[in-house]
This record gives structure tokens, C-alpha cells and sequence, in this order.
């Protein structure tokens, strides 16, 4: 299973990709009912297992699929699309520092690769490797972000506090996986319930199921087709001849928004902290709230917050008068959206959280009444 760039067939028709991806999904389905199921593990174990699971080496196929109807907003078109549309992804994983992940679709291959001297993407389309530059503090989400280890571990990591639960064993690609469910304890937070299924023994996820509050099946769904638990070769990519090679800053969120770098954001909005600031050095951009009940704010510049609000509007949002200003709302469960403009400081923000449309109308409110400070 060693990948190579230079042995990808150009030939190849995503016709076929697709017939195979139908057959790898339907497949694993049909032995998965005749194949024993993981037996019941304590919740508690089975989560600090998936924690620590980071080290554990694998390599497969997985499938995430979401149902999020989001609007397309400005330069996010990607990031919207990996939780709205089913993903494809094939990945070799050795460890933290070393892996690569190829995203299959109809419109074309684009692979990721993680070594130890740096980062680059392979876009078969454009035939072009890209070495990424840089470490930003928040980079923007990507497909192997959706691997089912990857965000076990996240959502996980981000709820330490709240309360989790067993469930019954399932039989995902060959493991018999012991499951857990996780409840957010916030009422504040959109998000009903996560569940995890894990290998008992490596703690390895290999399907991870969130729901919102109040709804009954999963607003996203990913998993894993086929899966070894073997350290894989990752080498780096080896382009044939005459294929384009570019040198690009790796995506960050507030690259991408044009966020304002010397707005400052309040220590606190809606009574919730903010944990992380100044997100690559930039300022008008914080996280607030913990675990699974948290939210973003960017400060940007107005022709985005104006691109922001038509996309919006076309999706069904609401536009809400507030003291000092308006805000356009979209709530889009478990997501909620925002788009901030103050009368007072004539400053434009966008909000997006797993909280209630509440706490974001409040955080609205707040921040059209901050004074402007800075240029």
C-alpha cells in the first residue's frame, strides 16, 4: 500500500472511481452483518484510549458524509462542502508528523502530505505540488480533519468534562469496535449527542456519528470502509516530469476572511471566556466558550460581512435589529451564524458557533455596542 504520485494512471476515468467507491461502501455493509460485533467497554476507558490514540499508526478508506445546508460563504466554498456533500478520503497515517491523505472526487484528486521537514498538496488536476509554508494557529478544516481518529480526538478533547456512556459494539471495516456516547452538559451548546466507535485494544475511532440537539439522525456521519492497523510508508510526493511546482502560505482563517489585525476583541461575550486570541497574531480574532458549546469571532472588513449576509439571505436567514446595530442570522443546526455590523464603531463581524441562536444574538448585541479603538 506504499503511495506514490507518479504511479496514479492518467488514464484513469472517475467514472470508475465512483462505480468503486459505491462498491467499497456497499460492501463492508453486507460483511459487517454477518461479522461479530465489538462487545460493550467501559465509556470512561474507551475515551481516554481514543486520547491517546494519537500514536497508534493505521491506513484505509473512509467516507464522511454531511448534511449541513450551508450557504457558500466568501472564499469558503471548500470548507462548507466537506459538511454538507460525502467526502472520499484514502489515507496512510504513521503518526502525527508523518502521513499523507488523498481526497477522491469527481472533479479530481487532491492528496495532503505531512513529513517531517514540512507539508504539501498534490492537485492531479492542475498537475501541481505545493509545499505550504507556516504553522498558523487556526488553520482552516479539511477533509482529513473528518478522519474518524482525527475528530474523535478533537470533539473528544474538547468535551473532557462531559458525561459519556456505552454502547453496543458494531462491526465497522473488520473491528470489532466498542462504542460510547457522549452528552454535552452545556444547555447552551446545539449539539445533541456524539458517538464513537473504537477499537477497544488501540483505541483507534472508526466511525464517529454527531447529532444536533433534538434531532434523530446524524447531521454527519464518517467512517471507515476499509482500515489496516499497520504503519505505512509515507515518502515524499515524487511529481513526473514537467508537472508545476509553487511555493503558498498554509490556509489560515483569518488570511482567508481578510480578518482585521488590530481590532480588539473583549475578554468576554455572552458571559463566555474567550480561550484563544490572536489567532496567528491576529487580533480581531478569538474563540469563546469551552467544549462542544463554543463559538468564533472574526473581525472583517465590510465587503466580506456584505458577501457574507447575501449568502445568508439566500439560505433563509433573518436579519435582526439590534441597540447599536443589526445582525443577519442563520441557524442552521447544530450551527449557528452570524453576521454582525455596529452603527457604533462601524465595524462588520462574523460569528459561528455550536451554541444557541440566543447566545449568539447576545454576543451580536455586545459586540455592535463595542466603541472603536485602532484604525
Amino acid at each position: 500500500m506504499t503511495p506514490s504520485v507518479v504511479r496514479h494512471e492518467k488514464r484513469r476515468r472517475w467514472a470508475v472511481v465512483a462505480v468503486v467507491a459505491a462498491v467499497l461502501v456497499s460492501a463492508p455493509s453486507v460483511v459487517a452483518a454477518l461479522a461479530p460485533a465489538g462487545a460493550a467497554a467501559d465509556a470512561d476507558r474507551l475515551r481516554a484510549l481514543v486520547l491517546d490514540s494519537a500514536g497508534r499508526p493505521y491506513q484505509g478508506y473512509a467516507e464522511s458524509a454531511g448534511s449541513l445546508a450551508l450557504p457558500e460563504l466568501p472564499n469558503l466554498a471548500a470548507v462548507t462542502a466537506l459538511f454538507s456533500m460525502r467526502t472520499p478520503m484514502r489515507a496512510w497515517y504513521a503518526g502525527p508528523g508523518r502521513y499523507r491523505v488523498d481526497i477522491l472526487g469527481t472533479a479530481g484528486e487532491h492528496d495532503v502530505y505531512r513529513l517531517p521537514d514540512g507539508e504539501y498538496t498534490w492537485d492531479y488536476g492542475d498537475n501541481t505540488l505545493t509545499e505550504l509554508i507556516g504553522e498558523p494557529a487556526l488553520r482552516l478544516p479539511r477533509a482529513g480533519d473528518l478522519l474518524p481518529p482525527e475528530l474523535a480526538r478533537r470533539i473528544l478533547g474538547a468535551a473532557k468534562g462531559d458525561p459519556v456512556s456505552a454502547l453496543p459494539g458494531r462491526n465497522v471495516a473488520g473491528v470489532a469496535a466498542s462504542g460510547l456516547r457522549l452528552v454535552p452538559a452545556d444547555p447552551d451548546t446545539t449539539v445533541g449527542r456524539v458517538d464513537v466507535w473504537a477499537d477497544p485494544a488501540t483505541g483507534v475511532a472508526v466511525r464517529v456519528e454527531v447529532t444536533a440537539r433534538g434531532q434523530e439522525a446524524p447531521i454527519l456521519v464518517t467512517e471507515f470502509q476499509q482500515l489496516e492497523q499497520t504503519t505505512p510508508v509515507v515518502e515524499a510526493p515524487r511529481p513526473a516530469l514537467g508537472s508545476g511546482f509553487s511555493v503558498a502560505s498554509t490556509p489560515d482563517v483569518a488570511d482567508t476572511l481578510g480578518a482585521f489585525g488590530q481590532v480588539p476583541l473583549p475578554s468576554s461575550l455572552a458571559g463566555r471566556p474567550v480561550v484563544s486570541s490572536n489567532f496567528g497574531g491576529v487580533q480581531g480574532a478569538a474563540l469563546y466558550g469551552r467544549g462542544l458549546a463554543a463559538f468564533a469571532v472574526i473581525a472583517v472588513p465590510r465587503t466580506v460581512a456584505n458577501a457574507a449576509g447575501d449568502a445568508a439571505g439566500k439560505a433563509g436567514a433573518v436579519q435582526v435589529k439590534l441597540a447599536a446595530g443589526s445582525v443577519v442570522q442563520l441557524s442552521i443546526t447544530p450551527l449557528s451564524l452570524g453576521i454582525v455590523r455596529s452603527s457604533v464603531s462601524r465595524r462588520s463581524y462574523l460569528l459561528a458557533g455550536t451554541v444557541t441562536p440566543g447566545v449568539l444574538q447576545s454576543v451580536a448585541d455586545e459586540l455592535s455596542r463595542l466603541r472603536r479603538s485602532g484604525p
